[in-house]
């Protein structure tokens, strides 16, 4: 999974930029949007390398955030599609639009 790929996915489902998810700001939604970068990415690599490259100092923020995803996740089934969806975009790519265009012309 590609870091920077994950970042932009996410910011574009929340609606923000990637420069937010990676910067100081604390609104509700880019907090949000910001842990869902960090609990997709603690899911595969260290915690402290997670905080690291969400500018975060300490690991216990990851725990966190990655503790309330997962609580998120549990009690929300939309929330919890949104983030396979993130998920499954990073891993496996989006479909390029020519072959999207391919698919509906054959249809």
């Amino acid at each position: 999974m590609d870091f920077d790929l994950l970042v932009r996915e996410t910011a574009d489902v929340f609606g923000v930029t990637p420069e937010d998810i990676l910067g100081p700001k604390r609104t509700k939604h880019v907090s949000m949007a910001r842990h869902v970068v960090m609990a997709c990415w603690a899911d595969h690599h260290p915690y402290q390398d997670t905080a690291n490259r969400c500018n975060r100092t300490c690991h216990s923020t990851v725990i966190w955030a990655r503790q309330r995803i997962l609580n998120e996740a549990e009690m929300d089934v939309s929330f919890a599609k949104m983030l396979a969806a993130i998920s499954n975009r990073c891993q496996f790519g989006a479909e390029p639009e020519e072959k999207k265009k391919q698919i509906e012309i054959c249809a």
